[in-house]
């Protein structure tokens, strides 16, 4: 789908920029775009239908963030294991203090549409690819509900999934139930708009996927 907006508007290149590196990072992030895929400036431009200089632009902000290289060309980031769990546990004093700033600060609508999110990840036979983005979901609006702009920087610079490992990362039923039922606690303690507890299982909440990736991959 192209990206451009009403032409009409004349957008600047800087707007264009940010379009294309919204978008770039949603593939990257979401695993669209797996680890060592080779982006072409030429094919991104044609893909996103915009001209090369903001494609340029979006992966020179790619790099400063960690998710792109430069090695003949660009490629996203292929993190080793050590350094995405490293990432993974500086998110867990992020989303903790999201849910404990959520806690006193979510608005209904949006308490509304993360427990239809936890209907819908508890669904049997749900896809891992729709469950992964369901999930993205559920996490984006906790931090958007703490209404922190820093908080929400900080969240976007340490969301890297377990989904962006080149060697797969394995959740068992076991693991899903017990994501689920964090998933349910979490959100009781914010509509209660108890911050402290929200707190405590959002930081529980990371540290056991760190446990699942650790034991997925054979790390001590």
């Amino acid at each position: 789908m192209a990206v451009t907006p009403d032409k009409k508007k004349r957008p600047t290149t800087e707007f264009m920029a940010d379009v294309v590196h919204e978008r770039l990072r949603d593939a990257i992030l979401s695993a669209e775009f797996r680890p060592n895929h080779r982006l072409v400036e030429e094919e991104l431009a044609d893909w996103l239908q915009v001209s090369r200089t903001p494609v340029r632009e979006a992966l020179l902000r790619l790099r400063q963030e960690g998710l792109v290289v430069q090695r003949k060309g660009w490629i996203v980031r292929d993190h080793a294991p050590e350094e995405m769990l490293e990432i993974i546990e500086a998110r867990a004093g992020i989303e903790a203090h999201a849910a404990y700033l959520a806690a006193g600060r979510l608005d209904g609508e949006r308490l509304g549409r993360i427990e239809e999110l936890i209907e819908r990840m508890e669904q049997p036979g749900i896809s891992r690819v729709t469950l992964n983005q369901l999930n993205n979901e559920f996490h984006d609006l906790i931090t958007e509900g703490a209404a922190n702009s820093l908080i929400t920087q900080f969240y976007r610079r340490t969301k890297v999934n377990y989904w962006n490992f080149h060697q797969p990362v394995v959740f068992t039923p076991a693991d899903d139930e017990v994501v689920n039922s964090q998933h349910r606690e979490l959100v009781a303690f914010i509509r209660a708009g108890d911050g402290d507890n929200a707190a405590r299982v959002a930081r529980e909440h990371v540290a056991a996927t760190i446990r699942i990736i650790r034991a997925s991959l054979g790390l001590q």
